[in-house]
């Protein structure tokens, strides 16, 4: 790992865990490793760091949105298909970092955000690309069309990230497994598609 994704990696636990004014360059430094001045080398100042790391997963949302969901469905299956694929590439990306999922929930969140302009950029226009989708597959008579499409798509985050937030005290309360577990999250998947596209 280069010494630029350690201060990141490093960056987001800390972030995630005490919010932007809970940190200080010094503590991410020790964290990472690194001599304080590594940080203001590759990055600036605390915030561009922060933003940096917003960033690193909004752009990871945006493009797993396109991959999946920037051309019209086919059929009703491609659109279940397509959307499946979709949600499941957003619990990949939390098992890779939960801590950069518990970021960016945690700054959209935020009454005193830092990184407006970079979830614009990022999230606002992933919550476009499936917003668009829903819009094509309801002009297609895939999906009933008296949903508003940025609705539904306001809707479908708002469960998954209900879920990836709630895993944990799910494991403890309940004994179920985590996202990372293969069954549990094609479960998962199939029941979020089910609650908003029905039975085949």
């Amino acid at each position: 790992m280069s010494t630029k994704e350690q201060i990141v990696t490093s960056a987001i636990e800390l972030f995630s865990q005490r919010g932007f004014d809970g940190v200080s360059i010094r503590e991410i430094a020790t964290l990472a490793d690194v001599h304080f001045s590594s940080i203001r080398q590759h990055f600036g100042d605390k915030e561009d760091l922060y933003k940096a790391c917003i960033s690193k997963h909004g752009e990871c949302r945006l493009l797993s949105a396109q991959r999946f969901l920037s051309t019209k469905p086919a059929s009703s299956e491609d659109m279940r298909l397509r959307l499946g694929y979709a949600i499941e590439d957003v619990f990949r990306i939390h098992n890779e970092n939960p801590f950069l999922t518990k970021l960016i929930l945690l700054e959209v969140e935020s009454t005193n955000p830092h990184a407006d302009e970079i979830l614009k950029k990022t999230m606002l226009a992933m919550t476009q690309t499936f917003a668009a989708f829903f819009k094509e597959c309801q002009d297609n008579k895939y999906l009933d069309s008296n949903l508003n499409p940025l609705f539904i798509t306001q809707s479908l985050m708002g469960v998954i990230h209900h879920f990836i937030r709630t895993e944990h005290i799910r494991g403890r309360l309940l004994a179920h497994k985590t996202l990372k577990d293969k069954e549990t999250k094609e479960l998962m998947v199939q029941n979020i598609i089910t609650l908003f596209l029905g039975n085949k």
